[in-house]
């Protein structure tokens, strides 16, 4: 309905993304030097990311050699990612150029990278003109954001903030928030969410914990922000902090952690 009943952008919408400090407000994921990758604030299906040119131009001929190639690596290594981190079944990969071809942005050319399932396409486009999408845009944001962090770093752990269902408080470890290895052959989101599994009554990915910039990732683990109700056995272990003392007892690369996620989700 944001999108049928909304008003459009004035300018650019992939100009003004790239102009913006806020990259996860942006739904940015990744900047190069020639090019960037945005997750689609209306996706086609469920990770729907788009390789941008920073060049505001309508046909690949006018990019520079160095534009097209970026374009074509940032491709090919978010496939890889994609297949990783969302678990699809195979991908539609394509630009559409000019308005005739289905363009939604003509001037701004792009390339889509669309995630796809077997049995994902259903009666609900085709009769009730309804897309059905299975999750929020802050937690795919954050799945993939996560993945781009920890290739960059090459983090071998990450930062989970455990935050009580209302946003109240957040479990610490040791006056810290835990902190999670990762293996390479699985996705951090779901190595965290095995991982508290086990001691969750119920736990859900709510979104990015860490900083908004982009450019931080190639210097911080990445950071998740879970939902989380300690199952009953957990409880003795898992002490639940209000969101003022943890801050005050926290480092400080934690506690701009906590507030990174405060301010997005709380």
């Amino acid at each position: 309905m944001a999108y049928v009943a909304g008003t459009a952008e004035p300018g650019c919408v992939f100009c003004n993304a790239l102009a913006s400090n806020d990259d996860v407000g942006s739904l940015i994921v990744y900047r190069g030097v020639y090019a960037f990758v945005i997750l689609n604030l209306y996706p086609y299906n469920t990770g729907h990311l788009m390789v941008v040119p920073n060049a505001h131009v309508r046909d690949p001929a006018a990019l520079s050699s160095g534009a097209r190639a970026e374009m074509a690596e940032l491709t090919a290594s978010f496939c890889t990612g994609l297949r990783l981190v969302m678990g699809c079944d195979g991908l539609n990969i394509g630009m559409n150029l000019g308005s005739a071809a289905g363009a939604g942005i003509a001037d701004h050319l792009h390339q889509h990278i669309v995630p796809r399932w077997i049995g994902d396409a259903n009666f609900m486009p085709i009769v009730g003109g309804t897309k059905v999408l299975p999750e929020l845009l802050p937690a795919t944001y954050a799945k993939i954001r996560a993945e781009v962090a920890r290739q960059k770093f090459a983090a071998g752990s990450v930062i989970v903030l455990l935050m009580a269902p209302d946003r109240s408080g957040v479990c610490l470890s040791d006056e810290a928030l835990p902190r999670l290895p990762v293996a390479s052959d699985t996705s951090v989101w779901r190595t965290v969410l095995n991982a508290i599994a086990p001691q969750a009554a119920a736990c859900e990915l709510l979104g990015w914990g860490g900083a908004s910039s982009t450019v931080s990732d190639a210097a911080e683990l990445p950071a998740l922000a879970i939902s989380f109700t300690p199952s009953v056995a957990a409880t003795a272990t898992c002490r639940l902090w209000s969101l003022g003392e943890a801050g005050s007892l926290l480092p400080d690369d934690d506690r701009a952690v906590l507030l990174h996620a405060v301010s997005r989700v709380a």
